[in-house]
């Protein structure tokens, strides 16, 4: 097969990469009033979910339309996770940075809950992105599947740190670019987990996604 062929894989890798790049950059562009990012990271994972599957469709068109469908929830979600993720980073940042050796329990503490707070931004939006429930029914059912699923919690984790790091490493700028492709990461382990629990029968399949 030809090597820049449209059908070759290389070419098919190309495609998905500018998708991701696309999408990110659509989250970014969504995320500016900051109220919004809950409901632009949902239609961000709707989108990853469906190209996982090679299902994703026309994209600009799907992320707006998502982002439309879930901005209610996601903005009644989104203010709280990111006032916690604040509070939390800020007394890191003063505890760890600022305080010095006398607080290292704080520096701890707060370490620990920014990073659950982090990673929970992450499932509340995936799970508004796959099935159809209340806010606070998603937030209950994300909590659950972090508790069940904790390697996959742990390598949630670990993507989302990277791409903090990245992002404070080079100062802001590849957050155009990264976020898609680590929205992209992060929705193949989702899918996953969702499968599973579904074929398990341990989720009923109320899933808004077609597939």
């Amino acid at each position: 097969m030809n090597l820049f062929s449209l059908n070759s894989p290389f070419a098919r890798g190309i495609n998905k990469l500018i998708m991701m790049l696309y999408v990110g950059v659509l989250w970014f562009l969504c995320s500016i009033p900051i109220v919004t990012m809950g409901a632009a990271t949902a239609a961000l994972y709707e989108v990853h979910l469906k190209a996982v599957r090679n299902r994703e469709g026309y994209v600009g068109s799907s992320f707006l339309k998502a982002f439309r469908n879930n901005l209610k929830q996601g903005i009644q979600l989104g203010i709280p996770l990111l006032l916690a993720q604040f509070v939390f980073a800020f007394n890191l940042f003063y505890y760890g940075v600022l305080g010095g050796k006398g607080f290292v329990l704080q520096t701890i503490v707060f370490a620990i809950l920014s990073l659950l707070t982090l990673t929970a931004f992450s499932f509340v939006f995936a799970v508004m992105a796959k099935f159809e429930n209340t806010a606070s029914g998603h937030f209950r059912m994300a909590v659950v599947l972090m508790i069940r699923c904790p390697g996959w919690t742990a390598a949630i984790l670990v993507i989302q740190v990277l791409t903090v790091f990245l992002i404070w490493f080079f100062v802001y700028f590849p957050l155009l670019f990264l976020v898609g492709i680590s929205g992209y990461m992060q929705a193949a382990v989702f899918d996953h987990i969702f499968q599973k629990l579904i074929d398990n029968g341990k989720i009923a399949e109320l899933d808004k996604i077609e597939v």
